[in-house]
């Protein structure tokens, strides 16, 4: 082979090579600024996945990691602002240590819900068998999520406090809100346009609706209301043009009311009780009664500060129940039954030092409880009012009125 041949392989040999290497970099996932690089060996290997790959404001995030041995846990989120939010451990999560397998965050008691503003957010997951301090306890005393503002000097601080076996992993996610466009013309212009009921405006107007089936009307005065209804997809741009008819004038006049509507008789009552702490409003028929109760929940707990955890109510308890009223003479006897509905809470307890705000809301876990309610007591009945006392499961001691109509 002469001089210029085995140039010319070694150059195309060096370029082959090149163009590998190349091709092996880009394909290597670029770490964003502020995460800290997986280690070549890491000594702990993680995965790390979110439930959806895009979240619209508003909507509750899960996520699940897997340790194959038991281990130390952060987990902080790198916001689209360009700040570090800790989501573990926080004032709900306080012990990081998770044993060998798959988890699921949130665990019980809070909900991470994705806020805006639109843009990828970046989650990071470190594991470390031994645990590590990068962060003041007495300041969790204050706040309870840890923010830090300068994402790329909190990786480098906690990088420099890993030893031994540790692992890194890292996932993205989008905050889309889904939108369509839809612009309204009229015949005559000036209508009133509104969409699934809401005024957007005077014709022509454009505005901005979630993707679904919609309602769109215009109206003006003189001219017949126009309607219609459609479906509307994500970035979808919806051009309407309405033509209203005029006003058509009625077929018949209309007929004036009658001189005097007949008149039925009912023995009607309205009723009023009172517990210690809880109101009642009543409707009487004869002896049938039909009610609704108020009784206003106790102080919400202080999300802020220390406390033991548990179930709390969060509202007040609403009941509505049917009534009955057996006289014997004047006196009688008065028995009620109905279902009461009362919002509870689960709030894990927690002491400081907390933890950490993410970029997701921090909501305590709430569901509706559901009892069944009853009474009795007697009563005294006299002309036009009658009054009574009663035992109720949930109300305690009643005193109650009914008045006539």
């Amino acid at each position: 082979m002469t001089s210029l041949g085995r140039t010319s392989v070694a150059a195309l040999l060096a370029f082959v090579l090149g163009a590998g290497m190349l091709a092996a970099e880009e394909a290597k996932p670029v770490v964003p600024a502020g995460l800290i690089p997986t280690p070549d060996k890491p000594g702990i290997v993680l995965s790390l996945r979110t439930d959806k790959a895009v979240y619209a404001p508003g909507e509750t995030l899960k996520l699940t990691f897997t340790l194959p041995r038991p281990a130390h846990v952060y987990l902080y989120n790198l916001t689209s602002a360009g700040k570090v939010q800790f989501i573990v451990p926080n004032r709900f999560l306080q012990d990081t240590y998770f044993p060998a397998g798959t988890h699921t965050l949130p665990t019980r008691g809070w909900v991470l819900r994705v806020t805006e503003p639109e843009g990828v957010e970046y989650l990071q997951l470190v594991a470390s068998e031994a645990p590590i301090s990068f962060y003041e306890a007495k300041a969790f005393e204050k706040d309870a999520f840890l923010v830090f503002a300068q994402p790329a000097a909190l990786a480098g601080t906690i990088q420099g406090l890993l030893g031994g076996n540790w692992g890194a992993v890292w996932a993205a996610y989008r905050v889309y809100w889904p939108k369509a466009y839809v612009s309204v013309t009229t015949v005559p212009p000036g209508a009133t346009v509104s969409v699934d009921g809401k005024t957007v405006g005077t014709s022509p107007v454009s505005t901005v609706v979630s993707p679904g089936r919609i309602r769109v009307q215009a109206s003006r005065a003189g001219y017949e209301t126009r309607s219609v209804q459609l479906t509307v997809t994500d970035g979808e741009e919806v051009h309407l043009s309405l033509t209203l008819s005029p006003s058509r004038p009625p077929l018949r006049p209309s007929l004036p009311p009658p001189a005097r509507w007949p008149e039925i008789d009912v023995e009607a009552s309205v009723g009023l009780a009172v517990g210690v702490d809880s109101v009642a409003l009543d409707l009487w028929v004869a002896g049938l009664g039909f009610g609704a109760s108020v009784r206003p929940g106790p102080p919400r707990p202080d999300l802020t500060l220390p406390g033991p955890g548990g179930e709390y109510p969060w509202g007040p308890e609403l009941e509505a129940y049917l009534a009955l009223w057996v006289p014997f003479g004047r006196v009688g006897a008065v028995v009620l039954g109905g279902i009461s509905a009362q919002d509870m809470a689960w709030i894990p307890a927690w002491s400081p030092p907390a933890a950490v705000q993410p970029q997701v809301v921090v909501e305590p876990e709430v569901w509706s409880q559901y009892r069944v309610t009853f009474g009795a007591g007697l009563g005294i009945a006299s002309e036009g009012w009658r009054g009574h006392l009663l035992w109720h499961n949930r109300r305690g001691l009643v005193l109650g009125f009914v008045l006539s109509l």
